[in-house]
């Protein structure tokens, strides 16, 4: 807080150096002098937005959009679907978060002196920093149009799309451009002064740059703000009246089906388009002035445009940070892939605190016990858990011998109690059977044996 009044001081201080020289009667017709109140009134406020508001703004947008790109970037993996918009998206979530950290992130960064110094001495890695500055600004911002081109081609010959080709186009088309913007940017190696030191963050270049590709940093100035936006625009009321065209030509059932073959991939590239226009043309605009009037020596009018570009990039960092919200309002499976990975997430970190409690003893079985019947009439008593338990009991007995022949005649004595008892009754009714059998014959005997005695006696 201490070196931010400190700059606000020395920011007001000049804004009073001012006022005090328009205000010497001799210098009262110069054309600053004239709007010295507006220049003042601005740059005042770009002292307070500069040193307080935007660099708190900017570190919730940067770390808020990191976490919603990552998420957007992990579902769209997670889905596997073998199309174009998959890559498309995939594309854009990770150029987003990319260009938020070159660009937002390391220019906060090196707003530290000691930073900043340490990062200057390093002079290759500034110059590879200043190329990939000046490709992530425009490489996502081509994706969004690629994404329209795809749409517009969808919509207008829907007979020539073929799915099992259309993610194979993309992954070109997305190579093509990454080589192109490459090679865009490479001219930062030769000119330290690019895009960014045109930003509103002020950024010294590495070293002394010439001016020698003045040129080409204001072509790419064009190609990342004004012709996207332009061709965004049209393409986008095209695809609007292809829709309204084809609904209103066909009948009722048939454009139902056929709505519902674009229906989501469309809502969700129009819906981005409108984002990218509403919070990316103000950028273009105040760009544009930027071009058009910097030759002229208006400083309250430059002084302006500088001011508005900070609020500006505001909105253009909005837009790099809240697609996942147009992403989960389209996709009817986003919602899903989240909560899924949520739930697996929390049952992971849930079994890793309970360790393993499952080898502490078998579960108990809820199934009750079951009565069977078999041919023979014979009662038994069944229960998965013991049935289980026998089986493995049957199989260690088969292979330990004896022991192993005792522990399941056991095992089956305690199976089958009412079995058992059963046939030790009817056992012994048989034995009683055979010994009142056996005591008769013995009476029969003994008999005999008398009559044979006492015939002897008679002869």
């Amino acid at each position: 807080m201490s070196d931010d009044s400190a700059s606000i001081k020395t920011c007001l201080r000049t804004v009073t150096y001012l006022l005090e020289y328009c205000a010497n009667g001799s210098t009262s017709n110069n054309e600053t002098c004239k709007h010295i109140d507006t220049i003042a009134r601005f740059v005042t406020a770009d002292c307070y937005m500069n040193q307080t508001v935007y660099p708190y703004v900017v570190l919730f947008i940067l770390l808020l959009g990191t976490i919603l790109n990552l998420l957007s970037l992990y579902c769209f993996l997670k889905t596997n679907k073998r199309n174009s918009q998959n890559v498309y998206f995939s594309a854009l979530s990770l150029g987003d978060t990319i260009n938020l950290h070159i660009n937002f992130g390391l220019p906060m960064l090196r707003k530290f002196d000691a930073f900043d110094t340490a990062f200057r001495q390093y002079v290759i890695v500034c110059r590879l920093t200043g190329i990939l500055t000046e490709f992530f600004l425009i490489f996502p911002t081509w994706i969004v149009v690629l994404l329209t081109i795809e749409r517009l081609v969808t919509i207008s010959w829907p007979t020539r799309n073929r799915p099992a080709y259309t993610q194979t186009q993309a992954i070109i088309s997305v190579m093509t451009l990454f080589i192109c913007v490459f090679l865009l940017s490479l001219y930062r190696l030769s000119d330290l002064k690019g895009i960014d030191q045109l930003s509103v963050f002020s950024i010294a270049a590495c070293s002394d740059g010439n001016d020698s590709f003045e040129w080409l940093r204001n072509v790419n100035l064009i190609i990342w703000t004004i012709l996207p936006e332009c061709l965004t625009f049209l393409m986008s009321l095209i695809i609007i009246y292809q829709i309204k065209s084809v609904t209103r030509n066909m009948h009722s059932n048939s454009s139902k089906v056929h709505r519902s073959q674009y229906n989501q991939a469309t809502k969700t590239v129009l819906l981005i388009a409108i984002l990218f226009l509403l919070f990316h043309t103000p950028t273009g605009i105040t760009i544009a002035l930027d071009l058009v009037l910097k030759s002229k020596e208006d400083v309250a009018t430059l002084v302006i445009i500088h001011f508005s570009r900070k609020i500006t990039m505001i909105l253009y960092e909005i837009n790099l940070s809240c697609k996942f919200f147009i992403y989960n309002r389209t996709f009817r499976n986003f919602t899903g892939i989240l909560s899924t990975t949520a739930l697996h997430f929390t049952h992971n970190r849930n079994s890793a605190k309970l360790g393993r409690p499952a080898l502490a003893r078998p579960p108990r079985s809820s199934t009750p016990p079951k009565i069977q019947f078999n041919s023979q009439h014979k009662q038994s008593i069944t229960s998965p858990v013991s049935q289980s338990d026998s089986y493995v009991k049957h199989g260690v007995g088969g292979s330990g011998g004896a022991g192993g022949i005792g522990e399941h005649q056991s095992m089956l004595i305690n199976r089958h109690p009412q079995t058992i008892s059963t046939n030790l009754s009817r056992n012994l009714r048989d034995q009683q059977l055979l010994n009142v059998m056996m005591s008769k014959a013995k009476t029969n005997e003994a008999c005999v044996a008398l009559l044979r005695r006492t015939d002897l006696y008679k002869g």
